[in-house]
């Protein structure tokens, strides 16, 4: 039997009795002292803001978090499982490792009875991205969406304005982008450059994207889905208009704060967490636009509750009001500049709304409500093999990076070799 194989085995077993008695025992009142688990990433003062302004409206629960790193949780899991051990009432299901933890057979559906989490008041085109392939809906997340930031002095001196609408209008396409770095790169003595790192313009060509890497179980399917992406970075490549950090390092976190790059991807939760985190004294020099390309998902993190959790009510209690209420979405807009799944508020433009002196006065809740989240409808599903493509993709724009004069083609072939090695399963496109 396969380790996942051992794993449902388990499971079943221990699940069996928790989920005859685990739904009756919650729906009564809950004591006093119930702590609600969370296996989480985070646990920021930022984050306990939330948790804290939650236990004053539910003075019956209190909040603990365990740092788990998003690549470690499913092993977590299993080994909890495997052994008995508790598992947590909330697990955070991080974007590249979503599809393999979907695949668990271990979570509740908390939109049936009792828990009755309601899906009808979720953003439509996330709810896809949070249900199981058997149909189980896991949990909600905040929406994670991307545009495009820019340093408006470099912006200014070698693209003639540093107005938003202006620069927007263009770069209407990635071809243009591409020409338009090379009239900069020529004007600087090679000294500018529209990116600091590959690693960023796959960000924009990989999420602006929606066709599947795996098809039909495990038929890899890169010739089609992922030939364009490449192709796109290849071209930036040879126009010599991205620079050769490697992404996350010290010296692209660094660059933020540079006069030699240009342009960065931008989710909404990059404001707070990496430009103003990297460039602290950057105030006023930042402007915002849709990226070439148009609007795209930027990362996103389930909240699952296990079957066997302890605290199943609880945790969707706390579910319902930081993701299903206008006071959470307060906390998560005011706290963390993140944005509410609850479809509702995006009716009213003012709830999301509050000009940035950091970025020059631009109102960008506003744009990243109405320009952006507001047109994202089709994203690309969870795959199962979701961290493995990553990986080969990573793997791929590294040789890229380092100079040599790869083909997609060659590319491609990279990354098969790399996925079919770790995973013999699969099967060539």
């Amino acid at each position: 039997m396969t380790k996942r194989g051992v794993l449902f085995a388990v499971f079943a077993a221990v699940s069996a009795a928790s989920l005859f008695a685990g739904g009756a025992s919650e729906s009564s009142s809950a004591p006093k002292s119930e702590v609600i688990s969370i296996w989480a990433w985070d646990n920021s003062a930022l984050s306990k803001r939330t948790y804290d302004a939650f236990s004053r409206v539910y003075p019956q629960y209190t909040i603990a978090t365990t740092i788990v790193q998003s690549q470690d949780m499913e092993q977590k899991l299993q080994t909890a499982l495997a052994s008995g051990s508790d598992v947590p009432d909330v697990a955070w299901i991080e974007a590249t490792y979503r599809g393999s933890l979907l695949a668990l057979n271990i979570w509740e559906d908390i939109s049936k009875p009792p828990y009755n989490f309601d899906k009808n008041k979720v953003i439509p085109y996330l709810i896809p991205l949070e249900t199981t392939t058997s149909g189980v809906y896991v949990g909600p997340e905040v929406p994670s969406i991307g545009g495009m930031a820019y340093k408006r002095p470099l912006a200014k001196q070698y693209l003639g304005t540093d107005d938003p609408a202006q620069i927007a209008a263009m770069l209407p396409s990635w071809q243009a982008f591409i020409d338009k770095g090379k009239q900069v790169l020529q004007a600087s003595n090679g000294k500018v450059f529209m990116l600091s790192s590959l690693w960023d313009a796959l960000i924009f060509a990989r999420q602006q994207t929606n066709t599947p890497f795996v098809v039909n179980g495990t038929q890899l399917n890169l010739d089609t889905a992922a030939a364009p992406i490449l192709q796109q970075l290849v071209d930036m490549k040879r126009a010599g208009i991205v620079d050769t950090y490697e992404a996350n390092s010290p010296s692209e976190n660094a660059s933020y704060a540079d006069s030699t790059h240009i342009f960065y991807p931008c989710a909404n939760w990059s404001v707070t967490f990496t430009i103003k985190r990297n460039d602290p004294n950057g105030s006023g020099r930042w402007g915002f636009i849709v990226a070439p390309g148009g609007p795209f998902p930027m990362g996103g993190t389930v909240q699952g509750v296990p079957i066997v959790a302890k605290h199943k009510m609880a945790a969707v209690t706390f579910l319902k009001y930081r993701y299903q209420s206008v006071a959470g979405a307060e906390r998560l807009r005011d706290d963390q500049g993140y944005f509410s799944p609850l479809k509702s508020l995006y009716d009213n433009d003012s709830f999301y709304s509050k000009t940035d002196p950091y970025f020059g006065g631009q109102n960008l809740q506003k744009i990243f409500a109405l320009d952006i989240l507001a047109k994202i409808s089709n994203p690309r599903l969870p795959n199962r093999y979701d961290q493995q493509i990553n990986d080969a993709f990573n793997l791929a724009v590294q040789s890229l990076n380092t100079g040599a004069n790869l083909s997609v083609a060659d590319l491609i072939k990279m990354m098969e070799d790399d996925l079919v090695q770790r995973d013999p399963e699969l099967v060539r496109g």
